[in-house]
Protein backbone atom coordinates (compact mmCIF):
# COMPACT_ATOMS: atom_id res chain seq x y z
CA UNK A 1 0.00 0.00 0.00
CA UNK A 2 1.39 3.48 -0.46
CA UNK A 3 1.69 6.41 1.69
CA UNK A 4 -0.77 8.55 0.14
CA UNK A 5 -3.40 5.31 0.59
CA UNK A 6 -1.66 5.35 3.89
CA UNK A 7 -2.17 8.91 4.78
CA UNK A 8 -5.87 8.50 3.62
CA UNK A 9 -6.39 5.36 6.12
CA UNK A 10 -5.29 7.18 8.56
CA UNK A 11 -7.77 10.66 7.64
CA UNK A 12 -10.97 7.93 7.69
CA UNK A 13 -9.03 6.42 10.60
CA UNK A 14 -9.26 10.33 12.63
CA UNK A 15 -13.28 10.60 11.32
CA UNK A 16 -14.11 7.40 12.85
CA UNK A 17 -11.96 8.27 16.64
CA UNK A 18 -13.33 11.99 16.03
CA UNK A 19 -16.67 9.96 16.49
CA UNK A 20 -15.26 7.40 19.47
CA UNK A 21 -13.80 10.67 21.76
CA UNK A 22 -17.21 12.25 21.23
CA UNK A 23 -19.06 9.48 22.06
CA UNK A 24 -16.83 8.63 24.91
CA UNK A 25 -17.09 12.28 26.70
CA UNK A 26 -20.95 11.89 26.12
CA UNK A 27 -21.03 8.78 28.00
CA UNK A 28 -18.89 9.81 30.52
CA UNK A 29 -21.31 12.52 30.81
CA UNK A 30 -24.44 10.66 31.89
CA UNK A 31 -23.77 10.31 35.28
CA UNK A 32 -23.27 14.01 35.60
CA UNK A 33 -26.54 14.42 34.44
CA UNK A 34 -27.76 11.55 36.63
CA UNK A 35 -26.65 13.49 39.42
CA UNK A 36 -28.01 16.73 38.91
CA UNK A 37 -31.28 15.89 38.37
CA UNK A 38 -30.66 13.81 41.94
CA UNK A 39 -29.59 16.77 43.51
CA UNK A 40 -32.74 18.44 42.33
CA UNK A 41 -34.96 15.87 43.90
CA UNK A 42 -32.91 16.21 46.89
CA UNK A 43 -33.41 19.92 46.88
CA UNK A 44 -37.09 19.51 46.62
CA UNK A 45 -37.14 17.00 49.23
CA UNK A 46 -35.51 18.91 51.67
CA UNK A 47 -37.50 21.75 51.15
CA UNK A 48 -40.89 19.49 52.30
CA UNK A 49 -38.70 18.06 55.34
CA UNK A 50 -38.05 21.69 56.00
CA UNK A 51 -41.79 22.82 56.26
CA UNK A 52 -42.74 19.72 58.13
CA UNK A 53 -39.99 20.58 60.80
CA UNK A 54 -41.86 23.88 60.85
CA UNK A 55 -45.36 22.50 61.37
CA UNK A 56 -44.15 20.39 64.39
CA UNK A 57 -42.02 23.45 66.09
CA UNK A 58 -45.97 25.14 65.54
CA UNK A 59 -47.32 22.26 67.26
CA UNK A 60 -44.95 22.16 70.25
CA UNK A 61 -45.12 25.89 70.74
CA UNK A 62 -48.80 25.52 70.27
CA UNK A 63 -49.28 22.47 72.75
CA UNK A 64 -46.85 24.30 75.08
CA UNK A 65 -49.25 27.54 74.85
CA UNK A 66 -52.11 25.74 76.12
CA UNK A 67 -50.38 23.74 78.67
CA UNK A 68 -49.77 27.34 79.91
CA UNK A 69 -53.90 28.26 79.11
CA UNK A 70 -54.88 25.44 81.30
CA UNK A 71 -52.37 26.89 84.34
CA UNK A 72 -53.55 30.15 84.20
CA UNK A 73 -57.27 28.71 84.22
CA UNK A 74 -56.79 26.51 87.28
CA UNK A 75 -55.12 29.63 89.04
CA UNK A 76 -58.27 31.90 87.83
CA UNK A 77 -60.43 29.07 89.04
CA UNK A 78 -58.91 28.77 92.60
CA UNK A 79 -58.40 32.35 93.29
CA UNK A 80 -62.06 32.49 92.70
CA UNK A 81 -62.46 30.21 95.18
CA UNK A 82 -61.22 31.69 97.65
CA UNK A 83 -62.86 34.87 97.16
CA UNK A 84 -65.98 33.24 99.23
CA UNK A 85 -63.36 33.10 102.07
CA UNK A 86 -61.91 36.49 102.80
CA UNK A 87 -63.25 38.69 104.79
CA UNK A 88 -61.84 42.14 104.74
CA UNK A 89 -62.64 44.36 101.54
CA UNK A 90 -59.20 45.64 101.08
CA UNK A 91 -58.41 41.63 100.79
CA UNK A 92 -61.41 41.09 98.18
CA UNK A 93 -59.99 43.91 96.31
CA UNK A 94 -56.62 42.76 95.82
CA UNK A 95 -57.84 39.51 95.05
CA UNK A 96 -60.28 40.50 92.16
CA UNK A 97 -57.23 42.22 90.93
CA UNK A 98 -55.00 39.39 90.84
CA UNK A 99 -57.54 37.56 89.21
CA UNK A 100 -58.20 40.17 86.61
CA UNK A 101 -54.16 39.96 86.08
CA UNK A 102 -54.54 36.21 85.80
CA UNK A 103 -57.35 36.98 82.97
CA UNK A 104 -55.24 39.21 81.03
CA UNK A 105 -52.41 36.71 81.01
CA UNK A 106 -54.84 33.73 79.65
CA UNK A 107 -56.22 36.32 76.99
CA UNK A 108 -52.67 37.25 75.45
CA UNK A 109 -51.85 33.25 75.69
CA UNK A 110 -55.07 32.50 73.63
CA UNK A 111 -54.09 35.14 71.08
CA UNK A 112 -50.92 32.91 70.67
CA UNK A 113 -53.11 29.75 70.55
CA UNK A 114 -55.00 31.06 67.54
CA UNK A 115 -52.10 32.55 65.87
CA UNK A 116 -50.53 29.12 65.78
CA UNK A 117 -53.51 27.48 64.87
CA UNK A 118 -53.26 30.18 61.74
CA UNK A 119 -49.64 29.29 61.12
CA UNK A 120 -50.37 25.97 61.21
CA UNK A 121 -52.71 26.01 58.38
CA UNK A 122 -50.72 27.99 56.31
CA UNK A 123 -47.93 25.49 56.98
CA UNK A 124 -50.18 22.63 56.05
CA UNK A 125 -51.06 24.29 53.35
CA UNK A 126 -47.49 24.54 52.47
CA UNK A 127 -46.59 20.86 53.11
CA UNK A 128 -49.41 20.15 50.75
CA UNK A 129 -47.76 21.86 47.94
CA UNK A 130 -44.09 20.70 48.76
CA UNK A 131 -45.39 17.21 48.77
CA UNK A 132 -46.90 17.60 45.22
CA UNK A 133 -44.04 19.15 43.64
CA UNK A 134 -41.91 16.60 45.27
CA UNK A 135 -44.18 14.05 43.48
CA UNK A 136 -43.79 15.57 40.41
CA UNK A 137 -40.20 16.17 40.94
CA UNK A 138 -39.70 12.08 41.39
CA UNK A 139 -42.22 11.71 38.62
CA UNK A 140 -39.60 14.31 36.33
CA UNK A 141 -36.26 12.42 37.66
CA UNK A 142 -37.86 8.70 37.01
CA UNK A 143 -38.64 9.91 33.38
CA UNK A 144 -35.26 11.75 32.73
CA UNK A 145 -33.18 8.98 34.35
CA UNK A 146 -35.08 6.31 32.24
CA UNK A 147 -34.04 9.24 28.61
CA UNK A 148 -30.30 8.96 30.42
CA UNK A 149 -30.01 5.41 30.91
CA UNK A 150 -31.44 4.75 26.77
CA UNK A 151 -29.17 7.39 25.34
CA UNK A 152 -26.41 5.33 27.53
CA UNK A 153 -26.78 2.13 25.74
CA UNK A 154 -27.52 3.78 22.48
CA UNK A 155 -24.05 5.43 22.93
CA UNK A 156 -22.50 2.22 24.31
CA UNK A 157 -23.67 0.56 20.94
CA UNK A 158 -22.39 2.78 18.71
CA UNK A 159 -19.37 3.22 20.49
CA UNK A 160 -19.07 -0.79 19.42
CA UNK A 161 -20.10 -0.86 16.02
CA UNK A 162 -17.54 1.92 15.34
CA UNK A 163 -15.11 0.48 17.50
CA UNK A 164 -14.78 -2.81 15.51
CA UNK A 165 -14.74 -0.65 12.43
CA UNK A 166 -11.85 1.28 13.76
CA UNK A 167 -9.83 -2.02 15.02
CA UNK A 168 -9.90 -3.21 11.16
CA UNK A 169 -8.56 0.19 9.58
CA UNK A 170 -6.01 -0.26 12.09
CA UNK A 171 -5.04 -3.07 11.55
CA UNK A 172 -4.03 -2.41 7.78
CA UNK A 173 -2.56 0.68 8.39
CA UNK A 174 1.40 0.70 8.59
CA UNK A 175 3.06 0.56 12.02
CA UNK A 176 4.83 3.60 12.01
CA UNK A 177 2.41 6.03 10.59
CA UNK A 178 -0.37 4.38 13.24
CA UNK A 179 2.03 4.70 16.46
CA UNK A 180 2.64 8.63 15.68
CA UNK A 181 -0.82 9.21 15.11
CA UNK A 182 -2.21 7.61 18.04
CA UNK A 183 0.38 9.17 19.98
CA UNK A 184 -0.60 12.51 18.60
CA UNK A 185 -4.37 11.17 19.18
CA UNK A 186 -4.32 10.89 22.76
CA UNK A 187 -1.75 14.27 23.79
CA UNK A 188 -4.44 16.11 21.46
CA UNK A 189 -7.72 15.18 23.14
CA UNK A 190 -8.60 13.02 19.81
CA UNK A 191 -7.87 15.32 17.35
CA UNK A 192 -4.83 13.76 15.58
CA UNK A 193 -5.10 14.72 11.68
CA UNK A 194 -6.58 18.09 10.41
CA UNK A 195 -7.03 19.46 7.01
CA UNK A 196 -5.60 22.50 5.33
CA UNK A 197 -8.31 25.38 5.75
CA UNK A 198 -6.60 28.20 2.78
CA UNK A 199 -2.92 28.62 3.79
CA UNK A 200 -3.53 27.48 7.67
CA UNK A 201 -4.00 24.66 9.70
CA UNK A 202 -7.26 23.61 10.97
CA UNK A 203 -6.21 22.84 14.36
CA UNK A 204 -4.24 25.85 15.05
CA UNK A 205 -4.99 28.19 12.77
CA UNK A 206 -1.86 29.49 12.15
CA UNK A 207 -0.55 30.18 8.29
CA UNK A 208 1.51 27.73 7.20
CA UNK A 209 4.25 27.95 4.25
CA UNK A 210 3.82 27.47 0.66
CA UNK A 211 6.25 24.67 0.98
CA UNK A 212 4.97 23.27 3.69
CA UNK A 213 1.14 22.84 1.59
CA UNK A 214 3.72 21.66 -1.45
CA UNK A 215 4.57 18.76 0.58
CA UNK A 216 1.17 18.11 2.12
CA UNK A 217 0.16 17.60 -1.63
CA UNK A 218 2.75 15.44 -2.68
CA UNK A 219 1.61 12.86 -0.06
CA UNK A 220 4.84 11.04 0.40
CA UNK A 221 5.28 11.28 4.17
CA UNK A 222 3.28 12.58 6.72
CA UNK A 223 3.77 15.99 7.51
CA UNK A 224 3.15 18.04 11.09
CA UNK A 225 2.00 21.26 11.66
CA UNK A 226 4.58 23.46 13.28
CA UNK A 227 2.97 25.25 16.10
CA UNK A 228 0.10 22.05 17.29
CA UNK A 229 2.05 18.86 15.71
CA UNK A 230 -1.07 17.79 14.60
CA UNK A 231 -1.03 16.02 11.00
CA UNK A 232 -1.82 18.01 8.47
CA UNK A 233 -3.42 17.11 5.07
CA UNK A 234 -5.50 18.85 2.00
CA UNK A 235 -8.89 17.58 1.77
CA UNK A 236 -9.77 16.74 -2.22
Amino acid sequence: MSKEEQIKMLIQLQKLDSRIFAAKKELANQPLIIRALEEEFKNTEAGLKSVEEEQKALAIKRKERESDLQSKEDAIKKLQAQLYSIKTNKEYQAMEHEIASQKADASVIEEDILRFFDQSDECAKRVAQQKEALAQERKKFDEQKQVVDKRAKEIEASLAQVNAQRNELAHKADKEFLAKYERILHSKDGIAMVPVEGDACGGCNINLPPQVINEIRMNEDLIFCGNCARILYIEE
